[in-house]
């Protein structure tokens, strides 16, 4: 799932913003509740959450943790029994000093779940869909 979506933030703002993965309850349409799952301190490489989410009707629980953070992208992996979820985000200057994101999600199933992926593609495009919706008007606010 990839979704791309222009704001009038400036680009570090909403880079600044979206490193820190707690703030995914708002702006995450799967996400309950994700909190920090390390010791706290700076967010950087290697911070980690704990992000209950609600996916194809079904709670779930994944640890997260950011494995690059650069100047313009952030990827976080998310992982259980069942899945391992990498979340993509680049963050590029706009011309008219806001920013373009392009957020991209890529789950690889596990186990018997994997059987079930091709059907689960509807699911996933929906988040998608809600992710274009709320993700925006938070990042303008900032």
């Amino acid at each position: 799932m990839e979704r791309v979506m222009s704001v009038s933030t400036p680009a570090e703002t909403v880079l600044g913003y979206l490193a820190d993965f707690g703030h995914a309850e708002v702006w995450d349409p799967g996400t309950r509740s994700c909190t920090r799952a390390d010791d706290g301190g700076p967010v950087d490489v290697g911070s980690t959450w704990r992000n209950i989410s609600v996916f194809n009707g079904r709670e779930t629980e994944l640890t997260y943790r950011l494995v690059t953070r650069t100047s313009n992208r952030l990827t976080f992996v998310g992982e259980n029994s069942t899945v391992t979820a990498t979340d993509e985000i680049h963050v590029e200057k706009s011309d008219d000093g806001g920013s373009t994101v392009t957020y991209h999600t890529d789950l690889r199933f596990k186990g018997l779940v994997k059987l079930a992926a091709p059907f689960l593609r509807r699911e996933i495009e929906r988040l998608g869909d809600e992710l274009e919706r709320t993700l925006p008007p938070v990042l303008e606010r900032l």
